[in-house]
């Protein structure tokens, strides 16, 4: 296997995600699997941002440890990533800017990338593309998918743009060739056949999952990191006779969605924490109206405004708890970038078979990685339509009576009945978020509420016995492993790679990676621990949410893993992980953090 990583570092606003978008799009066009991952400040300008990618040739779990290739844009770079650097690994640094200390084994190639950039190219701005030019020069990167990415990136800004990028590119070739001597092994092998896949980012892949499920109707309110689903679905909408519209704020988002549900088509909102917080009221409403609605949640560091821009898994009580009174929901997570595609549509077919609203909770990094993955097969994804009522379907009258439209009938056996058309005459009913008999006129009597919390309770009753198995990823090799690893979201990429190492290493070890998160299959988990002989819960939150609802939903009592620093966890932590617990065997439940693992006060291995 080959696999190399490259990770660029500077200030916000230098183009350092912009360059490690340009080496991953051409990494991808080149025939190999790559993913990058980004992190920068909330500032517009200022502050760190790193752009990490990693390419193989066969397919990535996550941007793996650390880097084989570091680029530093400035001396806060170095600083960050200093305590990294081993023998064995690369820096490329601004040698106008600082210098860095002596480390043993690591091989230093000084550029004056800043100096290039304002003196030689009367640019600054472009110093982020020599630096490109650099690494393709020292690593032999295919150049020649470089150069068709900034055409595309640049072509609407004109000509000289591009031309300028193609030079300060064709800058930094030229000084890796002649001005330094290669002593590193690291080198891309030959461009392979281009592959058919597709290059997304998560909130990308959620927007064209979207669509592809039919959604016609998107609204929503500016919110980082959420932000960027509008940004990518609004041409699609466009394109297919949909509708995009900024709302005043989250609370208006989801209104409108809804109104947009009632209205008979497909609706999606989406927000952070804070927007989530402002949705919830129209969250229960969504629950006693029984309108189908898809509410992403791109999570992000709380409370309050906490860490804008970074990692956590702090939203999944909110989730599944959040909105007064009891109603039905669905609470999904994808696992990665490519999940988010496929994920956006189970989350609109259980929306609409079932009439409720269905939250799909990712995360900061997940909306700002990069995957390339096989392109999908749409013919072969199967999407569900809401159930219309129509007269003519129902000649023995069965959803109406004495004139009136059944709208939330009792006699359906799963709770579902058909909604009605606004300006369908046969379909006239009232939506408040009153309770209601089946008429949908108002009542506040004790039996007519009883019977309308059973009907509604009975879809999840339905979604558990039909629809939530698949949602239930189990890596079970073993009939009696020595531990189980149970994750979701991002962190469920992560774990992946580090239990193939683990096995590599000769440890027995299972994994249930969950992306059903409520309604929750106890039945399910348990049989997934009864091969196991601890269960640990790993995951980016104070709390330990997740293990907190396997104890309350199953028999399962697991150890709690958490991480709450605003980054992910890299394999090599899970792995540590697994190690430390296979050393402390009388250690069965309670919760562990990083200070366990690495000594106190530690926030782990980034």
């Amino acid at each position: 296997m080959w696999d190399l990583t490259v990770k660029i570092g500077g200030e916000g606003g230098e183009g350092v995600i912009s360059a490690g978008d340009f080496l991953t799009e051409a990494c991808a066009r080149a025939g190999y699997w790559v993913v990058n991952f980004k992190s920068f400040p909330a500032e517009i300008k200022g502050g760190y941002a790193q752009s990490v990618v990693r390419v193989s040739d066969e397919r990535l779990f996550s941007t793996g440890d650390s880097f084989d290739v570091l680029c530093c844009f400035n001396g806060e770079a170095y600083e960050f990533n200093k305590k990294h650097l081993v023998g064995g690994t690369v820096m490329v640094y601004d040698s106008s800017d600082f210098e860095p200390e002596d480390h043993d084994g690591v091989i230093m190639y000084p550029v004056p990338l800043s100096y290039l950039a304002r003196d030689v190219m009367k640019a600054y701005i472009t110093k982020n593309v020599i630096a490109l030019g650099v690494l393709c020069g020292l690593l032999d990167v295919p150049v020649e998918p470089i150069k068709e990415s900034i055409k595309a990136k640049f072509g609407r800004k004109g000509s000289q743009v591009v031309d300028m990028n193609l030079r300060a590119l064709e800058l930094g070739l030229d000084f890796a060739k002649r001005e330094l001597t290669k002593r590193d092994p690291y080198r891309f092998p030959p461009a392979k056949e281009p592959m058919d896949v597709v290059i997304m980012e998560g909130n990308q892949a959620i927007a064209k999952g979207a669509v592809v499920a039919g959604c016609k109707f998107y609204a929503a309110y500016p919110i980082t990191p959420a932000t960027t689903v509008g940004n990518y679905i609004v041409e699609d909408l466009i394109r297919t006779g949909g509708w995009l519209y900024q709302a005043e704020d989250e609370i208006a988002s989801l209104g409108m969605a809804l109104g947009a549900s009632f209205a008979g088509v497909k609706a999606m909102t989406a927000t952070s924490g804070p927007g989530l917080s402002l949705m919830t009221e129209f969250l229960s409403y969504s629950g006693m109206t029984e309108l189908p609605v898809v509410i992403v949640d791109v999570q992000r560091v709380g409370p309050a405004t906490g860490m804008p821009t970074k990692h956590e898994q702090g939203d999944l009580y909110h989730a599944v708890f959040g909105g007064h009174g009891e109603f039905p929901r669905a609470v999904l997570a994808p696992i990665s970038v490519e999940d988010s595609f496929y994920m956006t549509i189970e989350a609109f077919n259980l929306a609409e078979k079932y009439q409720i609203p269905v939250i799909l909770l990712t995360d900061a990094s997940m909306s700002l990685r990069t995957e390339s993955f096989p392109s999908p097969r749409l013919k072969d994804i199967k999407i569900v339509d809401r159930w219309v009522y129509k007269a003519s379907e129902d000649p023995e009258g069965r959803f109406r009576r004495a004139g009136r439209f059944l709208r939330y009938a009792l006699f359906t056996s799963d709770g579902i009945t058909p909604m009605g058309t606004p300006g369908d005459p046969d379909a006239i009913h009232a939506v408040t978020g009153l309770e209601r008999q089946e008429n949908s006129d108002p009542r506040n009597r004790p039996d007519v509420r009883t019977w309308q919390m059973e009907k509604r309770f009975k879809k999840l009753e339905k979604l558990l016995r039909e629809d939530a198995e698949r949602f239930y990823e189990i890596d079970g090799p073993f009939d009696k492993a020595e531990l189980g690893l149970i994750t979701w979201g991002l962190t469920a990429s992560v774990t992946k790679e580090a239990v193939r190492r683990l096995r590599n290493r000769g440890v027995k070890v299972n994994a249930l990676y969950i992306k059903l998160l409520y309604p929750l299959r106890g039945d399910v988990v348990e049989r997934f621990a009864e091969r196991c002989e601890r269960v640990v819960v790993p995951e980016s939150n104070w709390s330990g949410q997740l293990a907190t609802l396997l104890r309350a939903f199953s028999h399962v009592r697991p150890i709690s893993y958490c991480v709450y620093r605003g980054e992910p966890f890299i394999p090599k932590e899970i792995e540590d992980l697994v190690v430390y617990l296979l050393e402390n065997p009388t250690l069965t439940e309670g919760r562990l953090t990083p200070s366990h693992l690495y000594g106190e006060k530690s926030y782990g291995l980034i």
